[in-house]
């Protein structure tokens, strides 16, 4: 194994944090009070270096890092936040920095005792949060096939919010692969931090040693036997009494003589190697998706291009309900096969912030119903932090309610309560369907209140890019537009599950994304919707 394993965490002078509920990467409202709470620790953090400046020199340094920090994200603070690098960058510096602030000066009562009160204060981020927004910026990576230079730089969009990453840096998003047995992300981000170190020149921000090692590893793991060989050959080149590589340096080159002995022809001349150890390769890891995934990703961009032209695709005013007489709701027809709308201009600024506003309390980590065990859960593919509210708090969350009721004239007496879900950085839920399948646990959803026939989804922001939400099987996208609202049947008229309505919210690259949903159920729609023997039967005649 390497030396240089650390498990970082973030234990500052004995405390523990219940990461479960804090998780700040998954959620763009927890990185703005994670952003304001970091101007505070960085001022009492400041306070204390001020009584012995002269010993406390390399702990200003690290002080100093939180000030300009805190200086540049002051200027414009929402998009500041919207670029992922700077939230790794903050939670580099609540987790990282901070305990080398402690490490420096473990010792002294005084600092004990105000860390304590800065632990009791608020709520610091822990070593979860750190490889959360890691992970998250691997999946920005991989989603919209962005290199590490542009991570590195920032460069995510039209502005440029962010300070470029030093070598150690890179080293760390390196690092976290490397741990999660990544080696794909762990090759990429391991070179990126060797450019960087040589450039960086005598006052490295980490040892190139340890990048090689990890380097040299990864790549091993990858099939890469000769480019591993050179990379532990720098290493003691480096450090001539390195035991660790000059043992793996014999085992790499006996992996390769095994390896040329089996290219061995019947007659024991060599075969073409041409496309053997010598030529480097660096496959991502196999994913749940499988080839769904690249349709997913390629959706998420924009560069899908479905096979079948789409018919019949119109807009309109509708107002056959009296709610709807004065103020008729604009229609847009996004999909014919299943029929997708988007309905423009439904909800209002200040509904949007009532939602949020009332929700942002309530924001855990979403869960996912398992289809194994009909239990709620986490999931590696929902990436956000939602919270329920119901219509009783708020007039306007009532309103809401009819309004979803008129447009579709589907009653809500069995429909769930509205849904908020605020995503972080590369915040996403992966492909899934909204109702239980024949295969899940029977008590999916009680017969009080039958399958979810329908879905109705609020966008309450607009992401400068990505968080687009998409259906691969039919190849269809909707884009995120605040003020707007996407609507969709789950069930075909017959009752039996839509499989084309698999769908997805896409990894946001830039800014924040806010949506809310509510689930409309089977049960009293018999005379709005009635059963069919025909599963195709189009909804729109019962509108």
């Amino acid at each position: 194994m390497l030396r240089f394993k650390v498990a970082y965490a973030l234990v500052i002078l004995g405390f523990q944090i219940d990461l479960f509920k804090c998780e700040i990467y998954t959620s763009y409202e927890e990185m703005r009070k994670l952003f304001d709470t970091q101007h505070e620790v960085t001022r009492r953090l400041d306070d204390y270096i001020k009584f012995e400046e002269d010993r406390l020199r390399k702990a200003k340094d690290v002080v100093e890092n939180f000030r300009s920090f805190s200086q540049i994200s002051k200027i414009d603070q929402e998009n500041f936040i919207g670029n992922p690098v700077n939230s790794f960058l903050v939670l580099k510096l609540m987790v990282k920095d901070i305990q080398r602030f402690v490490d420096l000066l473990n010792t002294i009562d005084d600092l004990k005792k105000m860390v304590s009160e800065l632990k009791e204060r608020y709520n610091l981020p822990g070593d979860e949060d750190y490889e959360g927004v890691i992970k998250g910026m691997h999946r920005l990576e991989d989603t919209y096939l962005l290199n590490p230079s542009d991570i590195r730089t920032g460069s995510l969009s039209m502005r440029h919010t962010s300070r470029a990453l030093n070598a150690f840096e890179c080293f760390e998003l390196g690092r976290i692969a490397y741990e999660n047995k990544d080696y794909y992300h762990a090759i990429r981000w391991m070179n990126e931090s060797l450019i960087q170190v040589e450039l960086e020149g005598n006052q490295p921000s980490i040892d190139k040693v340890e990048i090689l090692d990890y380097y040299a590893f990864s790549t091993a793991k990858q099939g890469n036997i000769k480019h591993a060989i050179d990379l532990t050959k720098q290493i003691i080149e480096l450090e001539p009494d390195h035991e660790r590589a000059e043992a793996n340096l014999k085992y790499f080159e006996k992996a390769l003589k095994d390896y040329k002995k089996l290219l061995q022809g019947d007659n024991g001349d060599n075969l073409d190697l041409s496309n053997n150890p010598f030529v480097f390769k660096n496959p991502r890891p196999e994913h749940v998706l499988g080839s769904e995934r690249e349709i997913y990703e390629s959706l998420c961009r924009g560069d899908y291009k479905p096979s079948r032209k789409q018919k019949n695709l119109h807009c309109r005013y509708i107002s056959y309900n009296p709610l709807l007489k004065i103020a008729p709701v604009k229609e847009e027809l996004v999909h014919d096969k299943p029929k997708i709308w988007l309905y423009h201009d439904v909800i209002t600024e200040k509904q949007i912030e009532i939602m949020k506003e009332l929700a942002t309390p309530k924001l855990r980590r979403a869960i996912v119903r398992s289809p194994v065990t009909g239990k709620f859960e986490t999931a590696e593919y929902r990436i956000s932090k939602s919270g329920w509210l119901t219509d009783r708090e708020h007039p306007s969350l009532n309103y809401l309610t009819k309004l979803v009721k008129a447009v579709t004239n589907l009653t809500m007496e069995t429909a769930e309560e509205w849904q908020i879900a605020n995503y972080g950085i590369g915040g996403q839920y992966e492909p899934h369907f909204d109702f239980a399948r024949k295969t899940e646990p029977r008590d999916a959803f009680s017969e009080a209140i039958g399958n979810r026939i329908a879905t109705w989804l609020f966008y309450l922001e607009t992401p400068e890019v990505g968080g687009a939400t998409v259906f691969p099987p039919v190849g269809a996208r909707v884009n995120p537009t605040k003020r707007s609202a996407a609507f969709w049947y789950n069930l075909h008229p017959s009752g039996d599950g839509d499989y084309r309505t698999r769908h997805a919210a896409c990894p946001v690259l830039y800014g924040t994304k806010w949506v809310s949903n509510k689930w409309i159920h089977m049960v009293g729609q018999e005379f709005v919707r009635p059963c069919n023997l025909f599963r195709e039967e189009s909804p729109e005649k019962y509108l």
